[in-house]
Formats: C-alpha cells, structure tokens, sequence
C-alpha cells in the first residue's frame, strides 16, 4: 500500500519546520557563489538534501520500493510548484521507481555513506558566525523523515536500522551510551570513586557496602551463586539449567532500584553474562511514540544500544496504555527482541509493588520471561539517617550531636507519615542540599569563615519542614 503522505505529521511538522531555514542557507549558499554557479535558493538545498538521505538509505538495500518512491514524491510535492519542470505527480509509481532505480545505479557511489545534509551544513555555519540554532532545529527535522522514509513500505529491516543509528552519531556524536555516561554516583555509596573495572570479589563488597538493602543483597548473592554453579557444571562438560536472568525491582521511589541494577551490570559483566556491562535507563517516552510503526523504531533503537549490558525500564506499568496507545506495540516488540538476544541483553522492568504485578497480568509472555523479583522495602529513620551522614562525608561536612539528634527526629516523623510517594534516599538527599543551602546562607555574612565553620552543619540549618 504506498504511502500518502497528504495526512500524514511528519508532511505537515516539514511544511511548518522549513521555511525558517531558507534565508539562513541563502546567505550562506550567497558568500561562496560565483558567476557561473547555479542561483542560490534555500528550499532547493533542502529539497535536495531530503532527497539525497533517501537515496543512502535506498541504496542500503540496493534499490527502492513503491511505497519509498510514493513517499519521496509525496515530500517533494511541498517544494514544487504544480508548473516546475521536475514536478513529478504525472508519472505512476512504476514509471516514477524506474526512473529513481536508473539514476540510483548510475550515482550509486555517491550514496554509498550516509553523510550530513547540505542544508545542515550551510545552517551550522549560520550558527556559529551568529549564535543561532538553526542547525539542530534541521537534524530534528531531518532525523523524523529518516525515521518516517525506512519504514515507508512497512518494513524494518536490520539494514535501515544500522543506517538510521549512523545518521543518528552523525547527527548527535556527543550522545554515546558508556558505562561512565550512564552512572551518577548514588548516595548509598561510601565513597564517591571514579568508574573503574572491578573483580567479582570487588563488586560484591562494594554492593554489601551500600546502606540497607539486606534482602536485595541476599537475591543477589544467591543469583550469582546459582551462575557460577552453573558455569562450573558447563566446564566439566554438564548440562546447565536453563534460566532467565531478567528480572522485576518493585518498591517505592528512591529505595535504591537504579543504583542496584547499575552494580548488577558490573557483576554480570565480570561473571562473562554480558560482554559489555554498561546500563541504559529507559521510561515509557523512551520506548512509545505517537503514531503507527515508530513505537517499533523507538524500540529497536533502544535495545541496539543496550546490548551487551542491561536495559532499565522505570515505571514500566506506564507500557499499559488505554484505547489507542501504543504500549502494547512495544511491549510486544521488546519480549521478542529479548528473546532474540537473550545471550547478550539483560531487561530489568521496574516500579511500584501492586502497579507491577498488574503490568505482568496484562501480557503472557511478560510473566514467563520475568521469573525472578526483588523487593526493595523503604528505609528506616535510622538508615535515612545514615545515608544523610554518608552526603555529608563525601561532601567534607559534618554534622553536631543537635543536629544529627535533630535529624533522626525529623526522619522517624517523616516514616510514619509515608505512603507509596514516600521518598527514601531521594528524600534524604533533598534535605541535604537544603540543609547545605541554609548554612551557606548562615556563614555567609561571617568575618573570616574558618574551615571549621565551612564544614560544620548545625541544628539551625536543618530545614523544619521538607515535603516527602
């Protein structure tokens, strides 16, 4: 069925995004012509630009289909007028393929990689010389008709999807998924040491280090018991038991969900689970988009890059949309791409406790493929406490006895009041950095601040109220 692109978004986010780049290019397009060059014309540039992607994607299959051919005219339609000699709404789509299919053949060289658009290129130059942002304005544009032109004839293949992660570095090189990029030190941590390659030994203490968390710590230990009892068996030539390693973290905000699953990357890693290690973080926006075949797209794209370590969906009950969503397209999307690459990818679903066991209700196959729960309980006062005290010392701060007796007072009225909002670790350290701002604002105004003074945390300075 071709594509009509005449009720389609991204035809109409095209007409309302373009116009403003045109006179940037021309300006541009007008400091380097010469006498015998062609007139410069904006809409031209980006014309040509949007054609010249959907030929390297194209020739990434050796050639075009009908239903890209009906999506590329359709595009070319709103810079065309109806008179212009390379207006093409008069020819089929048979006679419109051959045409494109010929002079694909006799250019295939020039489409061989897939490289930034001229119209970004002249636009970025706008940019720097006058500080505006033209330039990423356009690569947004430029990246939805990507992603609109690869599925246009309903299909995605491997193919397009390594060309579309390729124009995506080309388009955002500084946006690369390492283990360094992803981490954010927790405040459960003793210390706030560098990112390093650890032994399991290592890891394993560093884990029991973390505040609280007994029972997590305890699943943990026993997974990696079972791994290397299993890896073991392999080595003497047994069977092992097949098993999976995805897993459900279902708790209150703030119990630690994140940073466990970032110190389990590390443990598989160094147990030879996963070649990489590194952890990608996802919600339901990551994964669900707006209109038909994109959701799959988003999905992919997630998966690709969440190879070889663990992908962490937060509230992903959120999947379970109502009426036309999509979250039932991506959950169907990601239970196969988790079984396609079950050797190397490791999917941690997570959010509240009774939102959660509805969520793996609501799909067959999420229930068979997550077999395995941890249950993350909220901190108590003293441990809140502890992970206050723990800020305090990476920060170089230290608390007086009023002031921790102080705290632990607050944190014991603050636990009695919770609800399923409660905040845990992210509570304590938002009453840290308000603390931190109240003594600011309490030395500031001293003669002679003595370091003493600049490390000291008094009663005054933790905040009466805090919201949960």
């Amino acid at each position: 069925m071709p594509f009509h692109s005449d009720s389609s978004s991204i035809k109409r986010y095209i007409i309302d995004c373009y116009p403003q780049f045109i006179a940037p290019i021309e300006e541009i397009e007008w400091k380097y012509w010469e006498e015998n060059d062609r007139i410069p014309d904006g809409k031209v540039n980006i014309r040509l630009s949007f054609v010249r992607l959907s030929r390297s994607f194209s020739n990434l299959e050796n050639g075009y289909s009908l239903q890209e051919v009906d999506f590329i005219r359709d595009i070319e339609q709103i810079f065309l007028e109806a008179d212009e000699n390379e207006n093409r709404s008069y020819l089929s789509s048979e006679k419109l393929l051959e045409h494109f299919q010929n002079s694909l053949d006799r250019n295939r060289h020039l489409f061989e990689e897939i490289k930034l658009p001229y119209a970004i290129e002249d636009l970025d130059e706008y940019d720097n010389a006058y500080g505006t942002n033209f330039g990423q304005l356009a690569r947004t544009m430029f990246f939805r008709f990507a992603n609109a032109y690869v599925k246009a004839d309903g299909r995605v293949s491997n193919r397009k999807l390594v060309g579309l992660e390729k124009l995506r570095k080309l388009f955002y090189p500084t946006e690369s998924i390492s283990d360094a990029e992803t981490t954010k030190e927790s405040p459960l941590f003793k210390n706030n040491e560098k990112e390093k390659s650890h032994s399991l030994d290592e890891l394993l203490t560093e884990l029991n280090s973390l505040v609280g968390l007994d029972n997590v710590k305890k699943d943990v230990q026993e997974m990696v018991n079972f791994l290397k009892i299993q890896q073991l068996r392999v080595s003497k030539g047994m069977n092992s038991a097949p098993t999976s390693k995805h897993l459900v973290f279902y708790g209150n905000p703030g119990t630690g969900k994140t940073t466990i699953a970032r110190q389990l990357s590390k443990i598989y890693r160094a147990l030879g689970v996963i070649s990489k290690g590194h952890l990608v973080e996802i919600d339901r926006a990551g994964l669900v988009a707006g209109y038909v075949g994109q959701t799959a797209l988003k999905v992919h794209e997630v998966v690709s890059r969440a190879l070889g370590g663990i992908l962490f969906i937060d509230e992903a009950y959120t999947l379970n949309g109502e009426g036309q969503d999509f979250g039932s397209e991506a959950i169907d999307t990601l239970l196969k791409l988790m079984e396609d690459n079950r050797d190397d990818l490791i999917v941690i679903v997570a959010g509240y406790t009774e939102k959660m066991s509805k969520f793996l209700e609501t799909n067959p196959g999420l229930k068979s493929r997550f077999n395995k729960y941890l249950s993350f309980e909220d901190y108590y006062p003293e441990q809140l406490q502890k992970i206050f005290t723990l800020l305090c010392e990476n920060d170089s701060f230290k608390l007086t006895i009023e002031a921790e007796q102080k705290l632990l007072e607050i944190f014991k009225f603050l636990y009695e009041a919770k609800d399923e909002t409660f905040g845990n670790a992210r509570l304590a350290r938002n009453l840290f950095e308000h603390t931190i701002n109240n003594q600011a604002n309490r030395i500031i105004t001293l003669a002679d601040i003595t370091d003493e003074q600049l490390s000291t945390i008094e009663v005054v300075d933790i905040p009466r109220m805090l919201q949960k």
